[in-house]
């Protein structure tokens, strides 16, 4: 894990704090173009990723964390699959092409895709500290669940936050004993006025943390996160 030849971290200590806890754990981040392009990704990980099972917290499942798994999510194919619904079912002239988004490792969801592009630059530049910050993912749909997985097994402590109007399935599956499991969770609003999630977030008690599984996030763990 690098920052880049050309741009230094934000903050060398916090960088440096997760490179030794992405060491410890045996955490490699895939990039970004290798997300893009699966076929970038050394012939040395893919091989160990093929023992690997698709629902497992293991962080060899962040290169999984792309279109082109196939249907038991494991395997990889050339093209995402997708679903073309033609002109005689929709009435539009144009073909409309429905990409699957349930071929993603751990919540057969796309969202795992998304938090890892929010999670890994602030990694990668000293802007997280895995240790001693809470990545918040509020969200009224399957973010907050990516969240939870991408932070699970990239080393870090993830907090769901929940509209209360939201399904019990997604209540039950954070409650469950999951692997990927977060380490908090609570109902904040109504799921017509979503944006209170946020601010509910913003205003709770903004101090440093005091120890690793009790305490509340910091300033600095919620601005981290992209709302």
């Amino acid at each position: 894990m690098t920052a880049g030849p050309r741009t230094a971290p934000v903050n060398q200590a916090v960088y440096e704090r997760a490179v030794e806890r992405f060491r410890d754990r045996r955490i490699v981040m895939p990039t970004f173009a290798q997300l893009a392009d699966p076929s970038l990704i050394p012939d040395a990980v893919e091989a160990r990723l093929a023992a690997v099972d698709a629902d497992a917290p293991d962080p060899l499942n962040l290169f999984r964390v792309h279109w082109f798994n196939g249907a038991d999510r494991r395997t990889r194919v050339a093209v995402p699959q997708h679903m073309v619904l033609p002109t005689s079912l929709t009435g539009v002239a144009a073909p409309i092409i429905i990409a699957l988004g349930d071929r993603f490792p751990m919540i057969a969801a796309h969202k795992v895709l998304a938090a890892y592009s929010c999670l890994a630059p602030r990694i990668v530049m000293g802007q997280f500290d895995p240790i001693e910050q809470r990545a918040v993912w509020p969200s009224t749909g399957n973010y907050c669940r990516g969240g939870v997985a991408i932070s699970r097994i990239m080393g870090c402590r993830g907090v769901a936050v929940l509209p209360e109007g939201m399904s019990r399935e997604r209540f039950d599956w954070l409650d469950a004993g999951s692997p990927t499991r977060p380490t908090s969770f609570g109902p904040t609003a109504p799921r017509a006025t979503s944006r209170r999630s946020t601010t509910s977030a913003r205003s709770s008690r903004l101090t440093p943390p005091t120890s690793s599984s009790t305490s509340s996030p910091s300033s600095e763990t919620i601005l981290a996160t992209t709302w």
